[in-house]
């Protein structure tokens, strides 16, 4: 015995373009949480603009599918409750887009912020200093890692602050990165 449903042509094109948009919003949604929460180590200001591209996208199809709910889907009878629970899930998942993406997005419009500093800790694969009280902690690729550990140490017997945790070092090494989403930007070491 066969059990189809019957609607019309309206319905099953609303229906159809209801679930493309849903399954368009659940492939940004993987993208995001896959690229923002990847453990490789971002440095460069393109992730910034990646991140705010794919929250944009996201942005777009969530008011895509509001509109398509209020004008089409909410008068299917059969089907009402069920889109309005993929409908608050939907709304739930993008303002976990929006919390997730809001640094990388803050830090387009605030900008970047550099550190030069002589004190610095780079033993445990990421960036570590405290200025003015304030700790940064930046993860940082090992290339980099490697230019800022090539600095050699201050001619004294007292090389580490055991307070801040950071060695001493001869020469200043400059800290670009974004304060939001602490991405580098650029490090190198004076010469």
């Amino acid at each position: 015995m066969e059990n189809k449903e019957k609607f019309s042509p309206k319905e099953q094109k609303a229906i159809n373009k209801y679930s493309l948009l849903n399954s368009l919003f659940l492939l940004v949604n993987g993208i995001i949480l896959f690229y923002v929460n990847n453990t490789h180590i971002k440095s460069g200001t393109y992730h910034l603009y990646l991140v705010t591209a794919l929250l944009i996208v996201s942005t777009v199809i969530t008011i895509m599918i509001l509109v398509t709910y209020f004008q089409k889907n909410r008068y299917i009878q059969k089907y009402k409750s069920r889109y309005l629970v993929s409908l608050c899930l939907i709304i739930f998942l993008f303002m976990l887009h929006v919390f997730i993406c809001k640094d990388y997005t803050a830090d387009i419009f605030s900008g970047e912020k550099t550190i030069v500093t002589s004190e610095y800790n780079t033993m445990w694969g990421y960036f570590h200093t405290e200025i003015d009280g304030e700790e940064i902690h930046l993860d940082i690729p090992n290339e980099t890692i490697k230019k800022l550990r090539d600095n050699d140490y201050i001619d004294s017997e007292e090389i580490y602050n055991l307070n801040t945790n950071t060695y001493y070092y001869k020469k200043k090494a400059h800290v670009t990165y974004y304060p939001n989403s602490k991405i580098l930007k650029n490090a190198f070491i004076e010469k």
